[in-house]
């Protein structure tokens, strides 16, 4: 604990500059796009914590929680299950809680583990009082809004990038290696 002091612990080394463009641009693109659709669409198609996703999706792009299923089907179990819960058994300290345990655990076993989804249940139970939810909130801004930042992700990631993003897509079924 005293090398925390002492300075003796190694930072991260510095990204090369094109990365940090690259999570810039990125990153600024993405909500500018959930944006705009939401008003030409009159949906909602951006939330808290697809800002979060994009820190993951431009600065850990080659991260497994950076990948395409990760970020789609994490944000989509994790959703699914803070509607769950507001809908079956209500907000109580108890129930967000279970919540965000209960997505931590059914990102685990379908493998899309992808941190800022974690914080779904935490946003549909703590803000339930003030927002309707219906199950449509899947779609908008849940799944759309994730897919239009894996998208946007795939263009921006791959623009004069050393390794090409991503690294596995949506796999459903995994080779008998993985199993």
């Amino acid at each position: 604990m005293l090398a925390l002091f002492k300075g003796k612990e190694h930072l991260a080394p510095l990204p090369q500059y094109i990365d940090i463009i690259r999570s810039l641009i990125g990153g600024t693109l993405s909500i500018l796009i959930l944006i705009l659709l939401s008003k030409l669409t009159n949906n909602l198609f951006i939330m808290a914590p697809f800002g979060a996703t994009c820190v993951i999706l431009y600065a850990v792009s080659q991260s497994p929680l950076a990948q395409p299923r990760n970020v789609i089907l994490g944000h989509f179990v994790s959703a699914f299950i803070g509607l769950f819960f507001l809908k079956t058994v209500g907000v109580s300290a108890l129930s967000i809680a279970l919540s965000v345990g209960c997505a931590i655990s059914a990102m685990q076993i379908l493998r899309c583990v992808h941190p800022p989804a974690g914080a779904n249940p935490l946003v549909i139970l703590l803000t339930a009082h003030t927002i309707q939810y219906q199950w449509s909130f899947l779609f908008f801004p849940v799944l759309l809004g994730s897919i239009a930042l894996v998208l946007v992700a795939w263009l921006v990631n791959n623009i004069k990038a050393e390794k090409k993003w991503p690294i596995y897509g949506l796999a459903i079924i995994h080779s008998k290696k993985q199993l």
